[in-house]
């Protein structure tokens, strides 16, 4: 079983607030093993819960937040080329640890692991 089935299975058994399917294609995502086991950069919408992972163009799992691959609707302003440079109010950024989503907010009052 590749790295990806792996993880994807752990989200999908995973008790979270953050249910599975709202983490968008995660099983064709190329994970590496370092953000496999730690914290993926990602943002998530407040109204729907929706969670996004942030990606380079070719898929891939970033190492930093990016706001280029959100979708359409989450972001208020581009630039002249397209190029995202503010979301609406409604998205955080955070990051994804297994099925959790952790704000910037709950990094500063971290929850044990159990």
């Amino acid at each position: 079983m590749s790295s990806n089935e792996e993880l994807a299975m752990m989200l999908a058994s995973a008790r979270s607030e953050v249910a599975p399917e709202s983490i968008p294609s995660v099983q064709s995502l190329a994970f590496t093993p370092n953000l496999s086991v730690g914290f993926m950069p990602a943002f998530r919408h407040q109204g729907s819960g929706e969670v996004r992972l942030c990606q380079f163009s070719d898929g891939s799992i970033s190492t930093v937040h990016l706001i280029d691959f959100l979708p359409e609707d989450w972001v208020m302003e581009r630039d002249s080329e397209g190029r995202p440079l503010a979301l609406v109010g409604a998205i955080e950024a955070g990051f994804l640890r297994g099925a959790d989503f952790w704000s910037l907010g709950d990094l500063l009052h971290p929850r044990l692991d159990g």
